[in-house]
């Protein structure tokens, strides 16, 4: 099966003194659904800070992929999680809590189709760093996987622009300013055989930022088809 992009939403904010929850809408729809949630965020100060939960309609998510980087008194960081077969059809809320007061954040819900329920999730890796060129290289034991993830860079001004085959699924600026601003993005790539691939975005200027990604599986085959029309009840007892 090929996996295909369903869809995605994405929220961003600045101004400083964010301590959320923060939240953003999404629905999922297609079949053999994967939920990937892609947040930056950059707090100002040097010490760590993570998300410490994420949860889609109440349910939690899983950790896929997270690093930061950390320099002239700031703290950036990109977490990558995943829910396999989140609820589809409506719109339902992604809430991320984090361990500590933001600066500011982006963040993206990314909905898959046709992606193995069992095994959705292979290798995991980030890129961390002062710089511009950001990539992660990640390798797939299976044909068709997806790798995907995102990035963020301190500084409001900057731009992204995928390297390879890497395709940019979104991005958004939380704002304007140089030193408490964000630049997230969303970035996939088809792995067409087996081997390494590298999932690959520079910054229009090098500065503070950090990049994950995840290898997403396809599934095997189509799911079981349901022919609800077939059953039929005769005398009180089902038949088909």
């Amino acid at each position: 099966m090929a996996i295909g992009l369903d869809g995605h939403s994405k929220v961003k904010q600045g101004g400083g003194g964010l301590s959320g929850p923060f939240t953003v809408s999404h629905t999922c729809g297609g079949v053999q659904r994967l939920l990937v949630v892609v947040f930056s965020g950059m707090r100002g100060a040097l010490g760590s800070w993570s998300v410490s939960g994420l949860t889609y309609n109440g349910t939690s998510l899983t950790s896929g992929a997270a690093n930061e980087s950390s320099g002239s008194s700031r703290n950036i960081r990109t977490e990558v999680w995943y829910l396999v077969n989140p609820p589809g059809g409506s719109s339902y809320s992604v809430s991320v809590s984090v361990s500590a007061s933001l600066q500011s954040y982006s963040l993206a819900a990314i909905s898959l189709t046709e992606v193995d329920q069992s095994s959705p999730v292979g290798s995991t890796g980030t890129d961390a760093g002062n710089k511009s060129s950001y990539s992660v290289g990640l390798s797939t034991s299976v044909a068709d996987a997806w790798l995907i993830g995102g990035a963020g860079i301190r500084n409001g001004n900057r731009t992204w622009t995928p390297q390879g085959s890497t395709t940019e699924i979104y991005e958004q600026a939380s704002g304007s300013d140089t030193t408490n601003d964000v630049v997230g993005c969303g970035d996939y790539l088809v792995c067409t055989s087996t081997g390494s691939y590298s999932l690959a975005s520079n910054a229009d200027s090098s500065n503070l930022g950090v990049m994950a990604g995840i290898v997403v599986q396809p599934a095997s085959s189509a799911p079981a088809a349901w022919f609800g029309a077939e059953f039929v009840a005769v005398g009180g007892v089902w038949t088909f």
